[in-house]
């Protein structure tokens, strides 16, 4: 659990960073109708933080094992209007929750780590998995962000 956490410190550190490269503009750009800006892909990271915050949370003190439930990210994306948001913003809520997060996994006791999650299909992982599986969708995201990246002064340039 050590691992994860420190990784997902070091992206609380990195990705506002990262972000600050994008202009607003940049930062609403759809590559297409029907996929996120990177606004957007933050935004989901934060509805990610919210529902996974929450699991690190109840798996502790609810029956073992707890039931993993799903949300539907496209409409919580539309509902909480992070195209509308100041990229600031919602990247201050992302780091705040993620600082929890960190916060959280750290004060699981070691005991608590194989505490486990039933997937709808009825595949059992454990808290230390949902950890694992936590930063590598966050690192997913991170790639598509990466791919957007304005390139030198031209805000309109991106990465291929």
């Amino acid at each position: 659990m050590e691992t994860m956490i420190v990784q997902l410190n070091e992206w609380v550190i990195k990705l506002p960073k990262k972000l600050e490269l994008f202009s607003e503009t940049a930062a609403s750009n759809r590559l297409a109708p029907k996929k996120w800006s990177p606004k957007e892909i933050v935004g989901h990271l934060c509805d990610s933080a919210i529902h996974n915050l929450q699991r690190f949370i109840n798996v502790q003190h609810e029956k073992n094992p707890c039931v993993l439930t799903s949300y539907k990210q496209d409409e919580w994306v539309e509902l909480q209007h992070y195209q509308d948001t100041p990229m600031a913003e919602v990247v201050a809520l992302w780091c705040s929750l993620n600082k929890q997060i960190a916060s959280v996994l750290l004060h699981i006791p070691t005991k608590k780590h194989m505490y486990q999650f039933e997937l709808g299909d009825g595949k059992f992982v454990s808290l230390e998995w949902l950890a694992k599986d936590y930063i590598a969708h966050l690192e997913h995201h991170i790639k598509q962000i990466d791919a957007q990246m304005p390139l030198g002064d031209k805000e309109d340039e991106k990465r291929t």
